[in-house]
Protein backbone atom coordinates (compact mmCIF):
# COMPACT_ATOMS: atom_id res chain seq x y z
CA UNK A 1 0.00 0.00 0.00
CA UNK A 2 1.46 3.35 -1.40
CA UNK A 3 0.00 6.07 1.46
CA UNK A 4 0.79 8.72 -0.03
CA UNK A 5 -0.74 7.77 -3.20
CA UNK A 6 -4.04 7.07 -1.67
CA UNK A 7 -4.00 9.97 -0.04
CA UNK A 8 -3.17 12.08 -3.08
CA UNK A 9 -6.80 9.60 -4.84
CA UNK A 10 -8.62 10.87 -1.74
CA UNK A 11 -8.08 14.70 -2.28
CA UNK A 12 -8.97 14.54 -6.04
CA UNK A 13 -12.34 12.70 -4.61
CA UNK A 14 -11.28 9.96 -6.96
CA UNK A 15 -12.20 6.37 -5.35
CA UNK A 16 -9.59 4.43 -3.69
CA UNK A 17 -9.41 0.60 -4.08
CA UNK A 18 -7.44 -2.02 -2.52
CA UNK A 19 -7.53 -5.34 -3.67
CA UNK A 20 -7.12 -8.74 -1.65
CA UNK A 21 -7.79 -12.75 -2.25
CA UNK A 22 -7.46 -12.95 1.36
CA UNK A 23 -6.68 -10.56 3.89
CA UNK A 24 -4.29 -11.61 6.26
CA UNK A 25 -3.16 -10.20 10.38
CA UNK A 26 -0.29 -8.38 8.32
CA UNK A 27 -2.50 -6.82 6.15
CA UNK A 28 -4.58 -5.71 8.70
CA UNK A 29 -1.33 -4.27 10.32
CA UNK A 30 -0.94 -1.85 7.30
CA UNK A 31 -4.27 -1.15 6.94
CA UNK A 32 -4.36 0.63 10.99
CA UNK A 33 -1.10 2.09 9.80
CA UNK A 34 -2.88 3.82 6.56
CA UNK A 35 -6.02 4.80 8.66
CA UNK A 36 -3.32 6.76 11.06
CA UNK A 37 -2.72 8.68 7.54
CA UNK A 38 -6.33 9.25 5.98
CA UNK A 39 -7.86 9.86 9.27
CA UNK A 40 -5.22 12.48 10.12
CA UNK A 41 -5.79 14.02 6.63
CA UNK A 42 -9.65 14.11 7.70
CA UNK A 43 -8.16 15.63 10.98
CA UNK A 44 -10.18 11.98 13.07
CA UNK A 45 -7.21 10.82 14.71
CA UNK A 46 -9.92 9.88 17.06
CA UNK A 47 -12.03 7.79 15.39
CA UNK A 48 -9.02 6.00 14.29
CA UNK A 49 -9.99 2.69 16.80
CA UNK A 50 -13.30 2.84 16.25
CA UNK A 51 -12.91 2.48 11.96
CA UNK A 52 -10.39 -0.24 12.13
CA UNK A 53 -12.26 -2.44 14.43
CA UNK A 54 -15.05 -1.96 12.43
CA UNK A 55 -13.33 -2.43 9.29
CA UNK A 56 -11.29 -5.36 10.56
CA UNK A 57 -14.49 -7.24 11.95
CA UNK A 58 -15.86 -6.96 7.85
CA UNK A 59 -12.58 -7.70 6.15
CA UNK A 60 -12.63 -10.61 8.64
CA UNK A 61 -16.14 -11.30 7.85
CA UNK A 62 -15.47 -11.33 4.28
CA UNK A 63 -12.22 -13.83 4.22
CA UNK A 64 -15.29 -16.51 5.94
CA UNK A 65 -17.59 -15.39 3.16
CA UNK A 66 -15.01 -16.24 0.58
CA UNK A 67 -13.84 -19.19 2.07
CA UNK A 68 -17.05 -20.69 3.41
CA UNK A 69 -18.19 -20.24 -0.81
CA UNK A 70 -14.88 -22.20 -1.61
CA UNK A 71 -14.90 -24.82 0.40
CA UNK A 72 -19.19 -25.50 -0.72
CA UNK A 73 -17.84 -25.37 -4.23
CA UNK A 74 -14.84 -28.29 -2.92
CA UNK A 75 -17.46 -30.08 -1.40
CA UNK A 76 -20.30 -29.93 -4.51
CA UNK A 77 -23.09 -28.69 -1.95
CA UNK A 78 -25.42 -26.00 -3.28
CA UNK A 79 -25.35 -23.26 -0.90
CA UNK A 80 -28.83 -21.76 -1.87
CA UNK A 81 -29.91 -25.18 -0.63
CA UNK A 82 -31.50 -25.27 2.68
CA UNK A 83 -30.28 -28.94 3.06
CA UNK A 84 -26.95 -29.00 1.52
CA UNK A 85 -26.65 -24.94 3.48
CA UNK A 86 -27.04 -27.06 7.51
CA UNK A 87 -25.31 -30.04 5.88
CA UNK A 88 -21.76 -27.77 5.26
CA UNK A 89 -22.51 -25.49 7.69
CA UNK A 90 -22.30 -28.83 9.97
CA UNK A 91 -18.96 -29.18 8.71
CA UNK A 92 -17.38 -25.69 8.12
CA UNK A 93 -16.38 -25.49 12.02
CA UNK A 94 -14.38 -28.14 11.92
CA UNK A 95 -13.09 -27.89 8.40
CA UNK A 96 -12.32 -24.14 7.74
CA UNK A 97 -12.43 -22.02 10.87
CA UNK A 98 -10.19 -24.44 13.02
CA UNK A 99 -7.69 -24.56 9.87
CA UNK A 100 -7.88 -21.11 9.11
CA UNK A 101 -4.05 -20.65 8.71
CA UNK A 102 -4.67 -23.44 5.27
CA UNK A 103 -7.33 -20.63 3.78
CA UNK A 104 -4.83 -18.21 2.43
CA UNK A 105 -3.22 -20.64 0.23
CA UNK A 106 -7.02 -22.43 -0.91
CA UNK A 107 -7.66 -18.59 -1.72
CA UNK A 108 -4.39 -16.85 -2.97
CA UNK A 109 -4.95 -16.41 -7.24
CA UNK A 110 -8.73 -17.65 -7.12
CA UNK A 111 -12.15 -16.72 -8.11
CA UNK A 112 -12.64 -14.83 -5.01
CA UNK A 113 -11.95 -11.17 -3.95
CA UNK A 114 -11.87 -8.55 -1.12
CA UNK A 115 -11.90 -4.71 -1.67
CA UNK A 116 -11.63 -1.81 0.83
CA UNK A 117 -12.77 1.17 -1.14
CA UNK A 118 -12.66 5.10 0.38
CA UNK A 119 -13.65 8.04 -0.91
CA UNK A 120 -13.83 11.79 1.01
CA UNK A 121 -16.80 13.66 -0.09
CA UNK A 122 -15.92 17.16 1.20
CA UNK A 123 -15.46 16.78 5.03
CA UNK A 124 -16.96 13.29 4.67
CA UNK A 125 -15.35 10.18 4.49
CA UNK A 126 -17.25 6.62 3.08
CA UNK A 127 -15.39 3.08 3.61
CA UNK A 128 -16.64 0.05 1.84
CA UNK A 129 -15.53 -3.39 1.85
CA UNK A 130 -17.17 -5.74 -0.87
CA UNK A 131 -16.85 -9.32 -1.83
CA UNK A 132 -17.98 -11.15 -4.71
CA UNK A 133 -19.81 -13.77 -2.53
CA UNK A 134 -23.37 -13.08 -2.36
CA UNK A 135 -25.64 -13.50 0.63
CA UNK A 136 -28.19 -16.42 1.39
CA UNK A 137 -31.18 -15.72 1.82
CA UNK A 138 -30.89 -17.45 6.07
CA UNK A 139 -27.70 -15.36 6.45
CA UNK A 140 -28.64 -12.16 5.67
CA UNK A 141 -31.95 -13.13 8.00
CA UNK A 142 -28.77 -13.76 10.41
CA UNK A 143 -27.58 -10.85 9.82
CA UNK A 144 -30.64 -9.00 10.06
CA UNK A 145 -31.88 -10.01 13.36
CA UNK A 146 -28.24 -9.42 14.98
CA UNK A 147 -28.41 -6.18 14.00
CA UNK A 148 -31.86 -5.50 15.45
CA UNK A 149 -30.76 -6.92 18.95
CA UNK A 150 -28.00 -4.54 19.01
CA UNK A 151 -29.91 -2.02 19.28
CA UNK A 152 -31.29 -3.26 22.27
CA UNK A 153 -27.65 -2.81 23.99
CA UNK A 154 -26.71 0.28 25.45
CA UNK A 155 -23.16 -1.16 26.33
CA UNK A 156 -21.04 -4.28 25.22
CA UNK A 157 -21.01 -5.73 29.17
CA UNK A 158 -25.19 -6.73 28.00
CA UNK A 159 -24.03 -7.85 24.80
CA UNK A 160 -20.93 -9.93 25.99
CA UNK A 161 -23.26 -12.03 28.33
CA UNK A 162 -25.99 -11.93 25.86
CA UNK A 163 -24.64 -12.99 22.61
CA UNK A 164 -25.00 -17.03 21.89
CA UNK A 165 -24.51 -17.23 18.13
CA UNK A 166 -21.32 -17.24 17.42
CA UNK A 167 -21.44 -19.37 14.18
CA UNK A 168 -20.93 -17.45 11.38
CA UNK A 169 -20.34 -13.68 10.91
CA UNK A 170 -23.85 -12.38 12.93
CA UNK A 171 -22.34 -13.32 16.56
CA UNK A 172 -20.68 -10.66 18.67
CA UNK A 173 -18.50 -8.83 16.38
CA UNK A 174 -22.01 -7.33 14.35
CA UNK A 175 -23.04 -6.26 18.05
CA UNK A 176 -19.83 -4.24 18.21
CA UNK A 177 -20.26 -2.66 15.17
CA UNK A 178 -23.36 -1.19 15.85
CA UNK A 179 -22.33 -0.11 19.18
CA UNK A 180 -19.42 1.24 18.28
CA UNK A 181 -20.84 3.46 15.72
CA UNK A 182 -23.98 4.89 18.04
CA UNK A 183 -21.48 5.01 20.59
CA UNK A 184 -18.83 7.16 18.84
CA UNK A 185 -21.23 9.50 17.10
CA UNK A 186 -20.86 8.13 13.89
CA UNK A 187 -24.58 6.29 14.27
CA UNK A 188 -25.61 3.19 13.54
CA UNK A 189 -27.52 4.47 10.43
CA UNK A 190 -24.12 4.93 8.54
CA UNK A 191 -23.72 1.58 8.10
CA UNK A 192 -25.21 -0.72 5.30
CA UNK A 193 -25.13 -4.18 3.97
CA UNK A 194 -25.93 -4.47 0.39
CA UNK A 195 -26.43 -7.80 -1.64
CA UNK A 196 -27.06 -8.95 -5.23
CA UNK A 197 -26.74 -12.16 -7.10
CA UNK A 198 -23.20 -11.00 -7.55
CA UNK A 199 -21.38 -8.89 -4.47
CA UNK A 200 -21.90 -8.22 -1.27
CA UNK A 201 -20.77 -4.66 -0.03
CA UNK A 202 -20.96 -3.04 3.34
CA UNK A 203 -20.35 0.10 3.67
CA UNK A 204 -19.68 3.09 6.24
CA UNK A 205 -19.91 6.94 6.15
CA UNK A 206 -18.53 9.11 8.18
CA UNK A 207 -19.89 12.10 8.94
CA UNK A 208 -17.75 15.68 8.98
CA UNK A 209 -19.35 15.84 12.45
CA UNK A 210 -19.75 13.33 15.09
CA UNK A 211 -20.77 13.49 18.43
CA UNK A 212 -19.84 11.40 20.99
CA UNK A 213 -22.65 9.32 23.17
CA UNK A 214 -21.41 9.32 26.90
CA UNK A 215 -22.01 6.06 28.06
CA UNK A 216 -23.33 5.66 31.54
CA UNK A 217 -23.14 2.50 33.10
CA UNK A 218 -23.82 1.52 37.17
CA UNK A 219 -19.99 -0.12 36.79
CA UNK A 220 -18.67 3.50 35.23
CA UNK A 221 -20.46 5.03 38.32
CA UNK A 222 -19.10 2.82 40.67
CA UNK A 223 -15.33 3.75 39.27
CA UNK A 224 -15.79 7.26 39.55
CA UNK A 225 -16.70 6.85 43.46
CA UNK A 226 -14.16 4.61 44.14
CA UNK A 227 -11.61 7.20 42.60
CA UNK A 228 -13.12 9.79 44.87
CA UNK A 229 -12.79 7.71 47.49
CA UNK A 230 -9.22 7.28 47.29
CA UNK A 231 -6.62 8.66 49.85
CA UNK A 232 -4.37 11.28 48.83
CA UNK A 233 -0.58 10.33 48.74
CA UNK A 234 1.12 10.06 51.91
CA UNK A 235 2.01 13.24 53.73
CA UNK A 236 5.30 12.26 54.75
CA UNK A 237 5.83 11.40 50.57
CA UNK A 238 4.18 14.32 49.26
CA UNK A 239 6.50 16.09 51.77
CA UNK A 240 9.21 15.55 50.00
CA UNK A 241 7.65 15.82 46.74
CA UNK A 242 7.28 19.92 48.02
CA UNK A 243 11.08 19.61 48.57
CA UNK A 244 11.99 17.73 45.16
CA UNK A 245 9.69 20.97 43.50
CA UNK A 246 12.08 23.37 44.98
CA UNK A 247 14.84 24.11 43.45
CA UNK A 248 16.73 25.79 46.40
CA UNK A 249 15.93 22.70 48.55
CA UNK A 250 19.02 21.63 50.17
CA UNK A 251 19.98 17.89 49.71
CA UNK A 252 20.69 17.22 53.31
CA UNK A 253 17.24 17.90 54.80
CA UNK A 254 15.38 15.54 51.88
CA UNK A 255 17.88 12.88 52.87
CA UNK A 256 16.97 12.99 56.51
CA UNK A 257 13.32 13.03 55.56
CA UNK A 258 14.16 9.84 53.30
CA UNK A 259 16.08 8.17 55.98
CA UNK A 260 13.44 8.55 58.17
CA UNK A 261 11.03 5.76 55.73
CA UNK A 262 13.00 2.19 55.69
CA UNK A 263 11.28 1.17 52.36
CA UNK A 264 11.44 4.65 50.57
CA UNK A 265 15.21 4.61 51.59
CA UNK A 266 16.05 0.62 50.29
CA UNK A 267 14.18 1.45 47.05
CA UNK A 268 16.32 4.68 46.76
CA UNK A 269 19.58 2.47 47.41
CA UNK A 270 18.34 -0.26 44.72
CA UNK A 271 17.43 2.30 41.91
CA UNK A 272 21.04 4.21 42.41
CA UNK A 273 23.07 0.75 42.38
CA UNK A 274 21.03 0.10 39.11
CA UNK A 275 22.83 -0.40 35.50
CA UNK A 276 20.78 2.67 34.87
CA UNK A 277 23.40 5.09 36.40
CA UNK A 278 26.37 3.66 35.41
CA UNK A 279 27.49 3.91 38.88
CA UNK A 280 31.69 2.56 39.18
CA UNK A 281 31.25 2.44 42.58
CA UNK A 282 28.67 1.10 45.06
CA UNK A 283 26.11 3.70 46.28
CA UNK A 284 25.44 3.10 50.20
CA UNK A 285 24.08 6.68 51.27
CA UNK A 286 20.82 8.17 51.10
CA UNK A 287 22.64 11.67 50.29
CA UNK A 288 24.99 9.89 47.87
CA UNK A 289 21.91 7.98 45.70
CA UNK A 290 20.28 11.45 45.93
CA UNK A 291 22.94 12.83 44.45
CA UNK A 292 23.52 10.06 41.94
CA UNK A 293 19.86 9.95 40.50
CA UNK A 294 18.97 13.59 41.02
CA UNK A 295 15.56 15.33 42.26
CA UNK A 296 13.67 14.47 39.25
CA UNK A 297 13.78 10.66 39.81
CA UNK A 298 13.64 11.09 43.38
CA UNK A 299 10.69 12.49 43.28
CA UNK A 300 8.86 10.11 40.80
CA UNK A 301 10.16 7.10 42.77
CA UNK A 302 8.07 9.07 45.71
CA UNK A 303 4.97 8.79 43.02
CA UNK A 304 5.38 5.25 42.40
CA UNK A 305 5.80 4.24 46.35
CA UNK A 306 2.94 6.29 47.34
CA UNK A 307 0.81 4.84 44.45
CA UNK A 308 2.11 0.93 45.41
CA UNK A 309 1.62 1.75 49.06
CA UNK A 310 -1.98 3.14 48.16
CA UNK A 311 -3.00 0.17 46.01
CA UNK A 312 -1.63 -2.45 47.87
CA UNK A 313 -3.70 -0.98 51.11
CA UNK A 314 -7.22 -0.66 49.41
CA UNK A 315 -6.68 -3.77 46.75
CA UNK A 316 -4.04 -6.32 47.94
CA UNK A 317 -0.87 -7.14 45.93
CA UNK A 318 -2.16 -7.31 42.16
CA UNK A 319 1.16 -9.15 41.71
CA UNK A 320 0.04 -9.93 37.76
CA UNK A 321 -0.21 -5.74 37.21
CA UNK A 322 2.92 -4.79 38.86
CA UNK A 323 4.72 -7.55 37.34
CA UNK A 324 3.95 -6.63 33.81
CA UNK A 325 4.42 -2.98 34.87
CA UNK A 326 8.22 -3.67 35.96
CA UNK A 327 8.72 -5.55 32.71
CA UNK A 328 7.29 -2.74 30.67
CA UNK A 329 9.28 -0.44 32.98
CA UNK A 330 12.75 -2.26 32.11
CA UNK A 331 12.19 -2.69 28.43
CA UNK A 332 11.19 1.14 28.31
CA UNK A 333 14.71 1.97 29.47
CA UNK A 334 15.82 -0.45 27.31
CA UNK A 335 14.24 1.29 24.39
CA UNK A 336 15.08 5.00 25.21
CA UNK A 337 18.71 3.81 25.76
CA UNK A 338 18.71 2.05 22.38
CA UNK A 339 16.73 4.52 20.29
CA UNK A 340 19.31 7.66 21.94
CA UNK A 341 15.88 9.09 23.87
CA UNK A 342 17.53 8.67 27.02
CA UNK A 343 18.71 12.28 27.81
CA UNK A 344 15.69 13.88 26.92
CA UNK A 345 12.91 11.73 29.00
CA UNK A 346 15.49 9.84 31.30
CA UNK A 347 13.72 11.24 34.31
CA UNK A 348 10.25 9.80 33.41
CA UNK A 349 10.69 6.83 31.64
CA UNK A 350 10.90 4.17 34.35
CA UNK A 351 8.35 5.26 36.35
CA UNK A 352 5.75 6.23 33.55
CA UNK A 353 6.34 3.13 32.49
CA UNK A 354 6.07 1.26 36.47
CA UNK A 355 2.50 3.34 36.34
CA UNK A 356 0.88 2.82 33.11
CA UNK A 357 -1.37 0.46 34.17
CA UNK A 358 -2.35 1.95 37.55
CA UNK A 359 -6.31 2.24 35.97
CA UNK A 360 -6.39 -1.64 35.85
CA UNK A 361 -6.77 -2.09 39.37
CA UNK A 362 -9.69 0.23 39.67
CA UNK A 363 -11.08 -2.16 36.82
CA UNK A 364 -9.26 -5.62 38.32
CA UNK A 365 -11.13 -4.63 42.24
CA UNK A 366 -14.51 -3.37 40.94
CA UNK A 367 -15.37 -6.11 38.24
CA UNK A 368 -12.54 -8.56 38.33
CA UNK A 369 -14.63 -11.16 36.09
CA UNK A 370 -15.90 -8.36 33.05
CA UNK A 371 -12.45 -7.45 33.12
CA UNK A 372 -10.82 -10.92 32.56
CA UNK A 373 -13.79 -11.46 30.28
CA UNK A 374 -12.65 -8.68 28.07
CA UNK A 375 -8.72 -9.54 27.75
CA UNK A 376 -9.48 -13.33 26.93
CA UNK A 377 -11.72 -11.75 24.14
CA UNK A 378 -8.59 -10.18 23.16
CA UNK A 379 -5.47 -12.56 24.07
CA UNK A 380 -3.49 -13.52 21.54
CA UNK A 381 -5.96 -12.10 19.04
CA UNK A 382 -3.93 -9.56 16.89
CA UNK A 383 -6.70 -6.93 17.53
CA UNK A 384 -6.78 -3.30 17.70
CA UNK A 385 -6.73 -1.20 20.66
CA UNK A 386 -8.43 -3.54 23.35
CA UNK A 387 -8.95 -0.50 25.22
CA UNK A 388 -12.17 0.86 22.96
CA UNK A 389 -13.91 -2.84 23.79
CA UNK A 390 -13.00 -1.05 27.72
CA UNK A 391 -14.85 2.18 26.94
CA UNK A 392 -17.49 0.25 24.84
CA UNK A 393 -18.68 -2.09 27.89
CA UNK A 394 -17.81 0.32 30.77
CA UNK A 395 -17.85 4.20 29.38
CA UNK A 396 -13.93 4.08 30.76
CA UNK A 397 -11.17 2.32 29.83
CA UNK A 398 -7.97 1.26 32.12
CA UNK A 399 -5.79 4.83 30.35
CA UNK A 400 -8.52 6.82 30.90
CA UNK A 401 -8.77 5.86 35.06
CA UNK A 402 -4.77 6.05 35.01
CA UNK A 403 -5.43 9.37 33.83
CA UNK A 404 -8.15 10.31 36.67
CA UNK A 405 -5.95 9.06 39.16
CA UNK A 406 -2.89 10.77 38.25
CA UNK A 407 -4.74 14.08 38.04
CA UNK A 408 -6.34 12.75 41.48
CA UNK A 409 -2.50 12.62 43.02
CA UNK A 410 -1.05 16.07 40.76
CA UNK A 411 1.30 13.86 38.77
CA UNK A 412 3.64 15.83 36.65
CA UNK A 413 2.11 16.43 33.00
CA UNK A 414 4.44 14.29 31.21
CA UNK A 415 3.60 11.41 33.24
CA UNK A 416 -0.29 12.14 33.08
CA UNK A 417 0.28 12.07 29.38
CA UNK A 418 2.02 9.02 29.28
CA UNK A 419 -0.45 7.24 31.15
CA UNK A 420 -3.57 8.37 29.56
CA UNK A 421 -1.98 7.47 25.92
CA UNK A 422 -0.10 4.65 26.40
CA UNK A 423 -2.49 2.74 24.02
CA UNK A 424 -3.16 5.76 21.73
CA UNK A 425 0.71 7.59 20.89
CA UNK A 426 -0.77 9.59 17.92
CA UNK A 427 -3.47 11.15 20.30
CA UNK A 428 -0.46 12.56 22.79
CA UNK A 429 0.65 16.11 22.76
CA UNK A 430 3.56 16.33 19.65
CA UNK A 431 6.15 17.80 22.61
CA UNK A 432 5.64 14.80 24.67
CA UNK A 433 5.31 11.86 22.22
CA UNK A 434 8.65 10.36 22.09
CA UNK A 435 8.16 9.48 25.72
CA UNK A 436 4.48 8.08 25.33
CA UNK A 437 5.89 6.23 21.76
CA UNK A 438 8.81 4.51 23.81
CA UNK A 439 6.13 3.65 26.75
CA UNK A 440 3.79 2.10 23.93
CA UNK A 441 6.00 -0.08 22.68
CA UNK A 442 7.70 -1.16 25.90
CA UNK A 443 4.03 -2.09 26.58
CA UNK A 444 3.21 -4.04 23.45
CA UNK A 445 6.40 -5.79 23.51
CA UNK A 446 5.92 -6.77 27.30
CA UNK A 447 2.05 -8.19 26.16
CA UNK A 448 4.04 -10.17 23.15
CA UNK A 449 6.03 -11.92 25.70
CA UNK A 450 3.37 -12.58 28.13
CA UNK A 451 1.40 -13.67 24.80
CA UNK A 452 -0.95 -10.87 25.43
CA UNK A 453 -0.53 -9.51 21.84
CA UNK A 454 0.64 -11.07 18.29
CA UNK A 455 2.90 -8.77 16.42
CA UNK A 456 0.58 -7.75 14.02
CA UNK A 457 -1.92 -5.94 16.09
CA UNK A 458 1.84 -3.32 16.73
CA UNK A 459 1.22 -0.04 15.04
CA UNK A 460 3.34 -0.81 11.93
CA UNK A 461 4.52 3.19 11.69
CA UNK A 462 6.06 2.55 15.24
CA UNK A 463 7.48 -0.42 14.57
CA UNK A 464 9.32 1.04 11.39
CA UNK A 465 10.27 3.73 13.95
CA UNK A 466 12.30 1.33 16.52
CA UNK A 467 13.31 -0.32 13.63
CA UNK A 468 11.54 -3.69 14.68
CA UNK A 469 9.19 -3.82 11.76
CA UNK A 470 10.02 -7.17 11.03
CA UNK A 471 8.52 -10.05 12.81
CA UNK A 472 11.86 -12.37 13.30
CA UNK A 473 14.09 -9.08 14.15
CA UNK A 474 10.76 -7.97 17.19
CA UNK A 475 11.04 -11.36 18.54
CA UNK A 476 14.73 -11.49 19.01
CA UNK A 477 15.19 -7.66 20.57
CA UNK A 478 11.94 -9.34 22.62
CA UNK A 479 14.08 -12.09 24.00
CA UNK A 480 17.32 -10.52 23.90
CA UNK A 481 15.46 -7.77 26.90
CA UNK A 482 13.66 -10.42 28.74
CA UNK A 483 17.15 -12.07 29.20
CA UNK A 484 18.33 -8.60 30.47
CA UNK A 485 16.01 -7.94 32.24
CA UNK A 486 15.45 -10.99 34.21
CA UNK A 487 18.99 -10.78 35.28
CA UNK A 488 18.40 -7.98 36.98
CA UNK A 489 15.92 -9.53 39.01
CA UNK A 490 18.28 -11.98 40.20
Amino acid sequence: MNFQDIISQLETAKESRINFYFVTEEQNQEIYALLVHVMGYMDKLYLVEVIFTVLKELLMNANKANAKRDYFTRENLDIQNAGDYAKGMSRFQENIIMKWNEQLERLDGGNYYISLLMKVEGKSIHFAVENNAPITKEELARINRRIEVAKNYNDLSDAFTDVSDSTESAGLGLVLIQLLLKNSGIGSEKFKIFTNEKITRATLSVPEVTTPVEIQTDLKTKLLNEIDGLPPLPHSLTKIIQLCNNPDSDLHMISQEIEKNPALSADLLKLSNSAFFANRSQVSSILQAVKVVGLKNLRNLLYVSGVRKIMDGQYGKMMDVWDHSSRCSYYARYLATENNHTNKIADIIAVSALLHDIGKFLLLSVDRGFFKKIETYQRGVDSGNSTLLEEMAIGLSHPQLGALLAEKWEFPLDLRVAIEYHHKPFLAPQELRDLVEVIYMANMMADYHEQKKGFYAIDKILLAKFNLDNIDVFSAAVNKIELLFKKSNE
